[in-house]
């Protein structure tokens, strides 16, 4: 994983142009989540660097010197909590139940809270680059592909999509075996068909997936720690008291008002005062953290139901029928022989072609796959269904693009040349 590079692409990848290998959802999490994480990140640190963060009210007695000393030290020492009808509790380990202690620690805990969601995206992008092909070029093709007025232009980027699939379902059937305890373990914990699944970018995919929803619902939990309150249940409670009618007073979540104790050393003795303070800052966090909890509830719902509608379109019949449908749109037989257009599928395209080709309509345009399906349709029926790639003749309108590859069954461990055969004339396409 070339973590470097990936976090000098950071600001690019947050904030740059739609150039996405993923789809909306995440784009939910890694980016506009971010943004929204940073931007209160930077609005409390300025609020925190200003001269009103807080303010006690110090005994008359007090200099202004004492009243500075009283703020900063109430600022950087944790206050805690009382209520105005409640006494002043003595018992040390009550004041301890009931301290403030994020305040000071809000912009890097929003900062944190934006990594941790950004971290599934480096994962993504970082792991899927190592598998052979890169899904963002792809989409940049598929998008020149429709904006592209010559129809050259149009035939070139067409062979390059088909080229890149066609090599990378290839090669990852030779690499299969070298990563089989992996994919083994990993379809084991997404309770799927480990011996079917053949599939490393679809694997990753999911895997990214599920660490969003972790995200969205272990920070959740991660605020209890940091707040100091079962910050879980807080948006549960605010529509509670909403449904039910009830005063929405201070909350215990983010209290204005606060209670602070100091000790100032004389000479000889050491005198304990107990002021009390305002935390102006607690008034944007209980916003902040307020549409933070509903957003965080927003994005479990979305991430949950999104796992499950590609689930369902990656397995069973629902991925086999996506393929049929975009053939038979492009084909003057609408009846295709099912085993053909089966072996197709699951044979060669495999579960990570099918992604690949999910994505690339997701983020350009379900027409220019379509084509690009029809292309490799053709391709496969080229060199038949016994080996992807295996080389054949044909007609004299044909040019042929040479790339090394393994042996694919051949007598001998030598390495061999495989030729892809494309029709320049016709774009690629048999009209069969």
């Amino acid at each position: 994983m070339d973590l470097f590079a990936t976090v000098s692409r950071l600001p690019f990848s947050v904030l740059g142009s739609h150039r996405s290998d993923t789809c909306t959802v995440d784009r939910l999490n890694y980016k506009y989540t971010v943004i929204i994480l940073v931007i209160f990140s930077i609005i409390v640190s300025n609020k925190q660097f200003s001269s009103d963060h807080i303010a006690c009210w110090v005994p008359g007695h007090f200099t202004r010197s004492y009243e500075v000393y009283s703020n900063n030290i109430c600022w950087v020492s944790n206050t805690y909590y009382v209520a105005t009808a409640e006494t002043l509790p003595l018992d040390e380990n009550k004041k301890k139940t009931r301290v403030v202690k994020y305040y000071q620690w809000t912009p890097f805990i929003l900062l944190f809270q934006a990594v941790l969601f950004y971290m599934p995206r480096m994962l993504w992008r970082s792991l899927s680059a190592k598998s052979g092909i890169n899904i963002v070029n792809l989409v940049d093709a598929a998008l020149n592909y429709q904006t592209a007025d010559r129809f050259e232009d149009r035939n070139k980027i067409m062979t390059y999509l088909t080229r890149s699939i066609d090599q990378y379902v290839y090669m990852r059937k030779r690499k299969r075996k070298r990563f089989d305890f992996i994919r083994r373990f990993l379809a084991f914990m997404l309770c799927v068909p480990g011996r079917r699944m053949g599939s490393y970018l679809l694997i990753l995919f999911f895997v990214t997936k599920l660490l969003f929803i972790a995200n969205s619902v272990g920070q959740l939990f991660l605020l209890n720690i940091f707040l100091g309150h079962n910050f879980a249940s807080y948006g549960v409670d605010l529509i509670r008291k909403i449904l039910n009618g009830e005063e929405l007073a201070e909350s215990i979540y983010f209290p204005r008002v606060t209670m602070c104790e100091f000790a100032v050393r004389n000479i000889q003795n050491v005198h304990v005062h107990t002021v009390q303070c305002v935390l102006p800052i607690n008034l944007f966090n209980e916003k902040a953290f307020l549409f933070i909890w509903f957003w965080l509830a927003f994005l479990t719902v979305c991430n949950t139901y999104d796992l499950l509608a590609w689930l369902v379109r990656s397995f069973g019949r629902v991925r086999y029928a996506y393929i049929k449908k975009r053939l038979e749109l492009m084909q003057s037989d609408t009846h295709l022989r099912r085993m053909p257009a089966k072996e197709f599928i699951h044979r060669y395209l495999q579960h990570d072609g099918v992604l690949i080709l999910r994505l690339l309509a997701y983020n350009s345009s379900d027409l220019v796959v379509t084509e690009l399906i029809q292309q490799l349709w053709q391709f496969y029926k080229r060199v038949g269904s016994g080996g992807v790639g295996a080389g054949s003749t044909a007609g004299s309108n044909v040019s042929s693009a040479v790339m090394p590859s393994s042996s694919r069954g051949g007598q001998g461990g030598g390495r061999q040349v495989s030729v892809r055969l494309f029709d320049t004339n016709n774009g690629g396409r048999d009209d069969m």
